[in-house]
């Protein structure tokens, strides 16, 4: 019953534009992390690159995604999707940012295209990148998806909500 008061107070009636999960508490963000409740991160958007728009966000029980466009790589270049697990097989490990985090990373084009999935791996869940990035400019483009996409700490939301809200997500 608590899922469903925050999801309506929450998600109330949204368009693309409204519907971006924002690197801040409260909002779409909630609604993700309800999603996959054993997750210990939830991937946001931190800030918009120049040419990158935000383009949908699909939410049920056991994942949630979004997708981002770009001026250079096209429609839905980037796929954002939270799961409780991955399957990394093929993958190679790849630094991250940020401390309890394993970053792999399947490259599946590197020419015409750079396409691949990259692999956020923490406690109770994942994060899947999907690209395919058009050659030339894919460099810069790959930095840019990972700057725009952050992981935030699903016990600040629930603290800040609990505080902020009275609201409790769902562990």
């Amino acid at each position: 019953m608590a899922s469903l008061v925050l999801g309506a107070l929450l998600w109330g009636c949204v368009g693309p534009e409204t519907a971006i999960p924002e690197c801040q508490t409260g909002g779409r963000l909630a609604i993700l992390a309800q999603a996959v409740p054993t997750a210990s991160m939830v991937p946001c958007v931190a800030e918009m690159p120049v040419g990158w728009s935000f383009a949908a966000l699909d939410v049920d029980s056991g994942n949630a995604r979004f997708w981002l466009d770009s001026d250079r790589a096209g429609l839905r270049a980037l796929e954002v999707e939270l799961l409780t697990s991955c399957d990394t097989e093929g993958a190679t490990v790849v630094d991250a940012d940020e401390e309890g985090i394993v970053r792999h990373q399947r490259l599946t084009s590197l020419s015409p295209d750079f396409a691949g999935t990259t692999y956020d791996v923490f406690d109770g869940g994942c994060v899947v990148y999907r690209y395919e990035l058009t050659s030339g400019a894919h460099i810069g483009l790959h930095e840019e998806l990972h700057d725009a996409v952050a992981l935030f700490p699903r016990q600040v939301l629930a603290d800040e909500l609990r505080r902020d809200l009275g609201l409790e997500l769902d562990s």
